[in-house]
């Protein structure tokens, strides 16, 4: 799997307010994958009237200004409040004993005193965001290599796209996140598209030859209805076991007597395994609407989907069981011609007509989880 693409999936992405930031822009903000906004406190009194989506945190920037004496007024803005930053260390202890919000530090870097400076400033713990004046990432790097023995989350802030891409898809670490400072559409868009395609995630189909086919008698079937568009070389990856799995088409194919269901993957038995974001490989009995899933492509690329609902029917189930690389893998589907599987060579195979001999695709997982988690631990499943 590409773990550092897993990792870039982790970093935020913010928009800092500028004194020409129109509501048309915060709005075409809203509708991309920023996590929050940064608002300078005299340009408070724009966004008073913008509805902040649920999702998005607010990050307030004060100096000599008292943030408590700024938000009283403004109720609704402080409900929503996550973050308060001062270029002055000084206030960090007091304002962060009132506030009952972080409080992080703002710096910037153009010479080498001020790079000395930040870099005091990441040794300290807590968060941190700098702006640099020179394009390298050498200054960087110091102040991320000052902040990682305190667990400081450092975000960098940029003023194009290009800029922002590095640390996302470039840099093997980088920092933990990027503040955009740009109205221009055209930047914001591009850096949106980036941070999407960094919660992409890679991971490396192989064959996985049938040994066996068995039908399995009643069961609890799971088909999970996603809140997007999924499309034919697209499915989920499932298994009983998280050694690994097999790949269960979308319900994107030819069907004889209904309409298709182009947001629903037909997953299968409640105990299953589905694979997710973060490593993760949860239980179908664990899902919930509002989690969040992998769908993959039949070359392997993972794109995050959120579960809308959740379908629980007894339907009679068919296991199908195959080896990887030797590795027993298995999963148990609807009993039924309409469900399908990604075969080797991404054709697609109605369940019922696979036997014993046919290549399917499959993947090998590190055993072993906890609450979904990936564990290190001797476990044997059968």
């Amino acid at each position: 799997m590409n773990e550092t693409r897993d990792v870039a999936a982790n970093k935020e992405l913010w928009f800092e307010v500028g004194p020409h930031t129109t509501t048309s822009t915060l709005d075409k903000v809203f509708n991309l994958p920023y996590d929050a906004i940064v608002v300078p406190a005299d340009l408070l009194p724009k966004i008073e009237s913008v509805t902040l989506p649920q999702r998005v945190q607010l990050a307030v920037v004060c100096d000599d200004v008292d943030p408590q004496a700024e938000l009283l007024s403004r109720s609704a803005l402080r409900q929503k409040l996550k973050y308060v930053f001062t270029r002055r260390p000084e206030h960090l202890e007091a304002w962060s004993s009132r506030l009952g919000v972080t409080v992080g530090l703002w710096s910037s870097v153009d010479d080498r005193q001020s790079l000395d400076r930040a870099a005091d400033l990441a040794a300290r713990g807590g968060v941190l965001v700098v702006q640099f004046a020179d394009p390298t990432n050498i200054p960087l790097e110091l102040v991320l290599a000052r902040a990682e023995p305190r667990g400081t989350r450092v975000l960098k802030k940029v003023a194009t796209a290009e800029d922002g891409e590095v640390s996302l898809l470039t840099m093997e670490k980088g920092s933990d996140g990027i503040v955009l400072r740009s109205d221009e559409i055209d930047e914001i868009v591009r850096l949106g598209g980036a941070r999407e395609q960094a919660m992409t995630v890679q991971y490396t189909f192989e064959d996985a030859v049938v040994t066996r086919v068995q039908h399995a008698g009643m069961g609890d079937r799971v088909c999970i209805d996603t809140t997007s568009e999924l499309f034919p070389d697209e499915g989920m990856l499932l298994g009983s076991t998280s050694s690994g799995g097999l790949m269960v088409c979308s319900e994107t194919h030819y069907l004889p007597y209904m309409n298709l269901r182009p947001f629903r993957v037909n997953a299968g038995a409640l105990h299953l395994y589905v694979w997710g974001p973060d490593q993760r490989a949860v239980y179908l009995s664990d899902l919930r609407a509002g989690d969040q899933v992998l769908v993959f492509d039949d070359k392997g690329r993972g794109r995050p989907v959120t579960i809308g609902r959740l379908k629980i029917e007894r339907r009679p189930l068919l296991l199908v069981q195959a080896t990887v690389r030797d590795t027993p893998v298995n999963v148990f589907v609807q009993d039924d011609w309409h469900v399908r599987l990604f075969g080797a060579g991404a054709e697609i195979r109605p369940s019922s007509e696979i036997r014993p001999g046919d290549r399917l695709l499959g993947y090998v997982d590190q055993p072993g989880r906890h609450v979904g988690l990936r564990i290190r631990e001797t476990i044997k499943e059968l």
